[in-house]
């Protein structure tokens, strides 16, 4: 029973599967550290003996907050003002910790507090970009960014609000206005992070100009490391950027996100070691960060892939399913985890379990052929020949010439 089904997983991987397990596009950071080293109960018939449940829509109680009501802030009580510090104290806890769903929550219940000093505007603008607010921390930290006293940090935040709430331009220009003024190298380099994402390739073509500038001057910057890193990264220069990378590291050892990310070099560099040591080693300083949770799951997936020992399958794809499920506990809609998820479980003979990981991913995206292979193979399995029918036919819309998807329909319509 064992063999049948570890063959049916990697069958489906390899047939309904994105390919080989690789690292998907990144921006930083997680959840509590787990075990992934634990053997699977080999007495078991099933490659997992503990599947996750199906993950919660998380709630949007910060949705019911508006900064636009937050105007002035009255005197408090001593017992109020006891309150604010107490709220004030756990939000900086928890950033200190990396967790900042929870500084977020801490901080929403003082914000108009926090919004009537500007030291404590700076940390809060930084607090919603980290927690994925950006069009908020865009409208907080414009109070202060104008100000001559302002810091880098601030202003750096500022253009990547703005890059993530879609406005690259608009993050250029910022920068520009504020280079007049402040010579920070970093604001360079940032800008030159910024235009290697801009939606139109023909942006691009400058940041590898500044990056340039940045490499031939003898100013060292952990931070712009860390940007030329990830933008050689992105060009498929794997062994350049881990050399900017540990660069970075030198000087700030302890900055999970540099750590986090020459990992992603040495996975590339086929170094799978070291990547899977630099992920944990990133986790334990940051357990909050999923993305990398995702990405030390992608390193189990791909070496339960490239094996041929039953065995060692068994335990990979236990510890790839162990990093998803950390995933989802930071982010239950987490597109990607789901698919993988979902696709495991199929594998396993898991077709109902499976279901709700995968609507979730389709959800999410909705055009991706993989995601509706996958539906489609769980519902057939259960017996339920319309709606895989329905996923198959979805697919031939968008790819008329997908061949697995006409070879399984042509099969089921033949056998109805």
């Amino acid at each position: 029973m064992l063999l049948i089904l570890s063959v049916a997983a990697w069958y489906i991987l390899a047939n309904f599967g994105f390919g080989k397990a690789i690292i998907p596009y990144l921006e930083e950071q997680v959840a509590a550290q787990t075990d992934t080293s634990t053997a699977v109960n080999s007495d078991s018939d099933s490659i997992f003996p503990d599947m996750p449940e199906a993950p919660v829509v998380p709630d949007h109680d910060h949705d019911d907050f508006s900064f636009d009501s937050v105007h002035t802030v009255s005197v408090p009580s001593v017992e109020e003002d006891f309150d604010i510090q107490a709220h004030l104290q756990l939000m900086r806890q928890n950033v200190s910790k990396y967790n900042y769903t929870l500084a977020y929550k801490h901080g929403a219940r003082i914000a108009s507090y926090l919004l009537a000093k500007p030291i404590y505007v700076a940390e809060w603008g930084q607090i919603l970009l980290e927690s994925g607010r950006p069009n908020e921390a865009v409208n907080v930290l414009q109070r202060i960014v104008e100000e001559d006293t302002v810091k880098s940090d601030v202003t750096i935040n500022m253009a990547f609000a703005m890059l993530r709430s879609k406005n690259a331009d608009a993050a250029v220009e910022f920068l520009d206005k504020q280079m007049i003024n402040n010579k920070d190298v970093d604001l360079l380099v940032a800008k030159a992070a910024i235009i290697s994402e801009h939606p139109e390739v023909k942006k691009r073509v400058d940041a590898e100009r500044i990056f340039a500038r940045y490499a031939n001057n003898s100013i060292i910057s952990p931070r712009a490391d860390y940007w030329y890193g990830r933008f050689l990264m992105q060009r498929g220069d794997f062994q350049k950027s881990k050399m900017y990378l540990e660069r970075a590291i030198k000087e700030k050892p302890n900055e999970p996100r540099y750590i986090a990310r020459l990992g992603m070099a040495e996975f590339f560099l086929k170094q799978d070691s070291k990547a899977e040591a630099l992920y944990k080693q990133a986790l334990k300083i940051n357990p909050y960060d999923y993305n990398t949770w995702f990405n030390l799951g992608e390193l189990y997936l791909s070496l339960a892939n490239e094996s041929s020992n039953v065995q060692n399958i068994r335990q990979k794809t236990h510890q790839a399913m162990s990093s998803y499920k950390q995933v989802l506990e930071n982010d239950p809609m987490h597109a990607m985890a789901n698919y993988r998820i979902g696709l495991i479980l199929n594998g396993n003979g898991q077709y109902k379990e499976a279901i709700p990981h995968l609507n979730i991913a389709l959800e999410k995206m909705p055009q991706e052929i993989p995601v509706m292979q996958q539906l489609s193979a769980a519902y057939i399995s259960l017996g339920d020949t319309t709606r895989s029918v329905g996923y198959l036919e979805n697919i031939l819309q968008i790819d008329p010439f997908n061949r697995i998807a006409a070879s399984e329909f042509n099969r089921i319509r033949g056998r109805r």
